[in-house]
């Protein structure tokens, strides 16, 4: 409400100044062959009223800092300074609580002084992904053009990105961190294969968590499959903040409560037969992933369920896993979403980030 009131004013003011300039810079009838552009200054909502603009700020870090449910959203960053809103991390919605930055490295100043901005004033915390997916593709790609590489090298070369990657945290200053592990079945995995498949695993968890030891007040969360863990790495899972579930291709809600099933199913493997071992996996920070709408997608397969809506529309992503973040379980509890490539949504509606905003009051209603 507070919003609508401010942009009420704001417009308000905005028509008046721009009728009054208009009136007193019209010029005589013979100069109307050479108009001139008007430089109107648009004033911000600070500017209108900078004591009820603090007075927002503070409530809104205030709602930060209490139980909600978690909004976080993947962003693509420019690679230079942003030059148009729909480049800015600014204009994002201030409700969100994390942005997690597409282009993670070479920031720029631009860039940084934003992810400070929405810091500083609105409580947004700004994030990057770092994926082991991603450095095994580049070591597979490595075998390709020479065979004779060794296991041991390839250790080596998954530590060193896994330690240039975490190393990006401080270089920026960023708010934390998110661990993306998609991994493989570990039914009839060969022994060889397996122990390989440990190694690795072993090898990438073990430099991240030396890494949170060092960086407490950093946030951390795991984007991936918890059932291809290895039993003995579950037991980091409590250092965790969030778990992030695989669930980019799912197809409606039912889906999003397996995927957190199997999780906690997988825990419950892992310490069976274990008299008084509790469950290594924490049932109390499922996230559900989900994408906005490609607008290149004219057969709506990205971004969309397989439900439909009471109009007979397919359902958008966004609102159905915020539906199913408001719904209570028994056995784990529905932290939020995370919602990626946010930036789709800033031209998909008249309302910038309409989506984001209406997935957003769909969890947390009072704000």
């Amino acid at each position: 409400m507070l919003c609508i009131i401010m942009k009420t004013i704001l417009k308000s003011k905005l028509f008046a100044i721009a009728l009054s300039a208009t009136v007193l810079t019209l010029p005589a009838c013979d100069d109307w062959t050479e108009p001139e552009s008007l430089d109107l200054h648009h004033p911000s909502l600070e500017e209108q009223n900078p004591q009820l603009y603090q007075d927002y700020l503070q409530d809104l870090k205030n709602y930060k800092a209490g139980e909600h449910k978690l909004m976080l959203v993947s962003f693509d960053n420019p690679l230079g300074d942003p030059c148009k809103q729909a480049e800015r991390l600014t204009a994002l919605p201030d409700s969100l609580d994390f942005i997690n930055l597409n282009h993670a490295d070479n920031l720029s100043s631009g860039v940084i002084g934003e992810m400070e901005k929405v810091r500083k004033e609105k409580g947004t915390r700004t994030v990057y992904t770092i994926s082991h997916d991603v450095f095994e593709a580049e070591w597979t790609a490595k075998i390709k053009e020479n065979s004779n590489l060794t296991e041991k090298e390839a250790l080596e070369f998954l530590g060193e990105c896994t330690d240039k990657a975490l190393a990006i945290c401080d270089k920026y200053n960023y708010d934390g961190v998110i661990v993306e592990y998609t991994g493989l079945s570990l039914v009839s995995m060969k022994e060889e294969v397996l122990a390989r498949y440990n190694a690795r695993q072993q090898n990438f968890f073990s430099r991240v968590m030396e890494w949170k030891k060092a960086h407490a007040d950093k946030a951390l969360m795991l984007y991936g499959n918890v059932q291809y863990l290895v039993p003995e790495n579950m037991k980091m899972l409590s250092e965790y903040d969030a778990i992030i579930l695989k669930t980019l291709s799912s197809t409606n809600g039912d889906d999003l409560s397996v995927k957190a099933y199997m999780a906690v199913q997988a825990g419950a493997d892992a310490v069976a037969g274990q008299e008084g071992v509790k469950n290594p996996v924490p049932t109390d920070r499922f996230i559900a992933c989900v994408e906005t709408p490609r607008i290149e997608d004219k057969e709506q397969t990205y971004g969309y369920w397989n439900t439909v809506t009471p109009s007979g529309e397919k359902t958008l992503a966004s609102y159905g896993a915020a539906q199913w973040a408001v719904l209570s379980s028994a056995d784990f509890v529905r932290k939020g979403i995370y919602i990626q490539n946010a930036h789709n949504d800033y031209y998909d509606n008249s309302i910038v980030y309409q989506h984001i905003r209406e997935s957003l009051y769909i969890m947390n209603p009072n704000k």
